[in-house]
């Protein structure tokens, strides 16, 4: 690699870092000649995936122009550039993973919308606006319609339980106020106090007593 100051090619590498989600390596590097130290990034070079416009006309992919949309739809979001750069990424490797040669310029716009959505609901409708070129309020309500779907179909199903419940409080089935009574011996009105049996005894044993004397 030939130094940017004096442009020789004799430097040596002095730390070598994955960067971006391991897609790039940076190198710092040190020039042998002058003594200068300078940064190079290594990136894969992917197929020349070309894009076809809706007048047929063909232009090379670029990534800046996804990475371009991304930033002006996360514009004042709380979104980490860090999460803007692994989306486009993403987005990158979709396309020439699915594509070889040529993709529409319309299926580019499909796939950033697919990966926009898991990242931020607000940028995902200001994309969709210009990318489906939204020409009313309609159009707003449709692609809301489509989030509030997707958000309800995510949900998982809330368990509840066989028995209702009172302020978090369970309220007996009939069948175990049933044997509840049962095991007590029946309704309470039936029942006898310890009292009344005392002053009933005490009533026969002086009723008996009388009648001997």
């Amino acid at each position: 690699m030939r130094c940017p100051f004096c442009h020789s090619d004799n430097d040596k590498v002095l730390d070598s870092r994955s960067a971006q989600a391991g897609y790039r390596v940076r190198r710092k590097r040190v020039c042998q000649e002058c003594g200068r130290r300078f940064v190079t990034m290594e990136h894969i070079e992917a197929l020349n995936v070309r894009v076809v416009k809706s007048d047929e006309t063909r232009e090379p992919f670029d990534r800046e122009k996804i990475r371009r949309g991304i930033e002006r739809a996360c514009s004042k979001r709380s979104v980490p550039s860090e999460t803007i750069e692994a989306t486009v990424q993403s987005i990158e490797a979709a396309i020439y993973a699915e594509f070889d040669f040529e993709i529409p310029a319309e299926k580019i716009g499909e796939v950033v919308l697919r990966f926009l959505a898991t990242v931020d609901e607000v940028a995902y409708i200001r994309f969709a606006s210009v990318y489906r070129e939204f020409s009313d309020a309609k159009d707003f309500l449709r692609i809301i319609s489509v989030l509030d779907k997707s958000r309800e179909e995510s949900r998982e199903p809330i368990a509840t339980s066989k028995s209702p419940s009172v302020s978090g409080t369970s309220v007996p089935s009939e069948r175990s106020r049933a044997t509840a009574t049962k095991a007590s011996g029946g309704d309470s009105g039936n029942n006898k106090s310890p009292d009344k049996e005392k002053r009933s005894k005490l009533k026969k044993k002086s009723r008996a007593a009388g009648e001997r004397s």
